[in-house]
């Protein structure tokens, strides 16, 4: 058999040899039939089904080779016959299934994604609603941190009955967004929610919050007062309009909240505290020290003291000689054991405070100890001399000798009431009132904001050094990111706009960005640009809660961007690397080219990458791409001396399929002139040489021994 087999291989090299294409698919198709298990053969077979145009046997051939390389584990080699198989019958939607399982087993996570998008995208068209919800469960479990999928899992839970599962989903990506404080990819996703879930006031005050966060409170409390005119005792709408107006700076209407708040709970002593800030805050000190002067015995129960300690404090440095201010920080500070702070609050008095009926907050607290303790009586046998001296003794130094024993009482104490004094000195209490706007200029992704002037935030305009910012583009060129590139010249021709060598860099990032093949575009779930009522006449109760967004400038960039790019850093380059080559090999030269391009990010790869980059456009008849490719190689830091020899030699075969003749033989002989065996380099010139009808200085020589032998003779 084996002998049959060898003789069949050599008939079919000879066919194919002679173009007799028809009779090297008999060869081969015997072959086949003797060793079935030979898939070199099998694929050459189908490759040849396909020169002849018969799909359909080629597709069966090319699914035997695929199954046999995929049970071996040769995962790459199988996605590249499944995807010739694709390209033969587009309408066979289990291949994407298969080469999505094969992706996500070689660790091609971006491409697994993207296969399984496009199953999502068949299973919608087709009304299979179970089927596309299945998958998108399982790229939610694949990839957890890509937002378009979460939000589409959501979307069509939310549109199939499973309104509770969708609205779950949802809640789950804000719950993440609002850990990384993204407001602005928050505000986005409430364009969408707020629409399927109308009548949802949690997520109506949800986005009032990421309002009040963006620091757009107007924006915040438009919302809130339209939920309030349902409900108008809601206690949890009335606290958040209470801090939008007290962060605004609005003191009337924060107070005027606060106080009706505490109409419905005159114990709530966050509410309580919320109105003493607004009075600090709006500087009404006396208001302030009346209401923290009433409430003070609550604080103090409510385990509170700590906070009442800094709000007299603040009062303290505003108004230095309050003497009720004086006197309960010095009560403060007795229940907190801050003895020093306690003697300068006494230096500060300017006379002693006279003894009032009024108790203190220690006074208080002591003297419910002292009720407690039962002191025993002692009889003192005193002489007649000694009772008349006590008789006596004047009234003041009476009551220094009883503050004396009450003393001698309480140092008896204090080991036993030593777990009450540290519990009072380590009160911890939080700030919960002062959550003001925070600074989101750090956000990834960033949004121009009404009402401001975007004049006075522009710095002043500082010298550039030119040289050095075309240096960098020129970096970012070599390195294939050209839209950092593009951008940075863009800069440039700002400052200098007669740089003809910034225009040129320019021109020739564009010319690149220009034939760069697109990678396929799921479904967009990004979020609209901008919406108004108009959007939604259908959700009357929603359509104010989102006319405060339509005033958003959204920049055209994908906010929620998931496109397969975004994790080939978590890919494996070698992965890719092989899987352009065996695209390539397979005449899948779009695909390979975007493998090529996800594995040049790795820097030891990026020269081989261009190279075969360029290989393909040249194979495609794009000559100009190739070029760009193959002298962004040239240019590249990483570039060794073999494949600077390499990248000539190609480039120079480049130049002649394109039929620039002078510029081939030009090449040739810049590779001649580093090395003068390299490869077939000296048959190259001859001929080019020829074509271009130059005589070598070589062939000048033999032609003049010619003519000198001959008329020797």
């Amino acid at each position: 058999m084996a002998a049959n087999k060898d003789k069949l291989l050599e008939s079919a090299q000879k066919s194919l040899k002679k173009k007799q294409v028809a009779k090297a698919i008999r060869d081969y198709a015997k072959v086949v039939e003797l060793d079935p298990v030979d898939v070199r053969s099998r694929q050459k077979l189908a490759e040849l089904y396909v020169r002849t145009g018969k799909n359909v046997e080629a597709y069966e051939h090319y699914e035997a080779v695929a199954k046999y390389f995929s049970s071996n584990g040769f995962y790459l080699k199988a996605i590249a016959i499944y995807k010739q198989m694709q390209r033969l019958d587009p309408s066979q939607v289990a291949l994407s299934s298969r080469m999505a399982e094969l992706n996500e087993k070689q660790g091609l996570i971006g491409n697994a994604m993207s296969e399984y998008r496009n199953l999502v995208g068949y299973y919608e068209r087709n009304g299979m609603v179970a089927d596309a919800l299945k998958v998108l469960e399982k790229m939610r479990d694949l990839d957890a941190a890509n937002l378009n999928v979460r939000i589409k899992l959501a979307e069509v839970y939310t549109a199939n009955e499973r309104a509770d599962e969708g609205l779950a989903e949802f809640e789950a990506v804000l719950a993440d967004l609002s850990e990384k404080n993204e407001f602005d990819k928050i505000l986005k996703l409430y364009k969408i929610i707020l629409p399927l879930f109308p009548k949802n006031k949690k997520l109506q005050m949800g986005l009032a919050l990421t309002l009040y966060e963006k620091g757009d409170l107007k924006k915040g409390i438009s919302i809130l007062s339209g939920l309030l005119q349902e409900n108008p005792q809601n206690p949890d709408i009335l606290r958040l309009i209470a801090r939008g107006y007290n962060d605004l700076g609005e003191w009337n209407s924060a107070a005027e909240t606060s106080l009706q708040l505490l109409e419905l709970d005159p114990s709530d002593l966050d509410i309580r505290e919320l109105l003493i800030k607004v009075y600090f805050d709006s500087n009404q000190l006396d208001q302030a020290l009346s209401e923290l002067e009433e409430w003070k015995e609550a604080f103090f129960k409510a385990d509170r003291l700590e906070k009442l300690k800094n709000y007299y404090e603040v009062l303290k440095e505003k108004l230095p000689k309050n003497p009720v201010i004086l006197q309960t920080l010095d009560s403060i500070y007795e229940l907190t054991g801050e003895g020093e702070k306690l003697l300068d609050i006494l230096s500060e008095k300017e006379e002693p405070a006279e003894t009032t009926e009024e108790e203190t907050l220690s006074d208080s607290l002591l003297g419910s100890v002292i009720d407690d303790i039962e002191v025993p009586s002692i009889d003192l046998e005193l002489s007649q001399e000694e009772e008349e001296a006590i008789v006596d003794l004047p009234v003041e130094e009476e009551l220094d000798l009883q503050l004396e024993a009450m003393d001698e009482i309480a140092l008896t104490l204090d080991q036993e009431d030593a777990d009450v004094d540290d519990k009072l000195i380590e009160l911890d209490l939080r700030d919960d009132t002062d959550v003001g706007s925070q600074d989101t200029t750090d956000l990834e992704y960033s949004f121009e904001m009404d009402n401001v002037d975007d004049e006075s935030l522009e710095p002043a305009v500082a010298e550039r050094d030119i040289a050095a910012d075309l240096e960098e583009a020129e970096f970012y060129i070599q390195q294939g990111l050209y839209v950092e590139a593009e951008k940075l010249c863009s800069d440039v021709l700002v400052f200098a706009p007669d740089s003809e060598e910034c225009q040129q860099k320019l021109t020739e990032i564009h010319q690149y960005l220009h034939t760069k093949t697109e990678e396929p575009v799921a479904e967009s779930t990004d979020l609209p640009a901008e919406l108004s009522t108009e959007d939604f006449p259908e959700f009357p109760d929603v359509a104010e809660s989102v006319d405060v967004l339509t005033d958003e400038t959204d920049k055209e960039q994908k906010v929620f961007r998931t496109d397969v790019d975004e994790q080939i850093a978590a890919d494996d380059m070698e992965s890719h690397y092989n899987l352009g080559i065996a695209y390539r090999e397979m005449g899948l030269l779009d695909d390979a080219v975007s493998e090529f391009t996800k594995a040049e990010k790795d820097p030891s790869r990026y020269v081989d990458c261009q190279t075969l980059k360029g290989l393909c456009y040249s194979e495609k008849g794009e000559f100009d791409s190739a070029e760009l490719v193959f002298q962004q190689a040239l240019d590249s830091p990483h570039l060794e001396e073999e494949q600077r020899l390499s990248l000539g030699y190609e480039l120079a075969r480049l130049y002649g399929s394109a039929e620039r003749l002078e510029d081939a033989l030009s090449c040739y002989q810049s590779v001649m002139e580093q090395d003068q065996n390299y490869r077939d380099i000296r048959e190259k010139i001859a001929a080019l040489q020829e074509r271009l009808g130059i005589v070598s200085d070589s062939d000048a020589g033999r032609m003049e021994e010619s003519k000198e032998r001959i008329s020797f003779i």
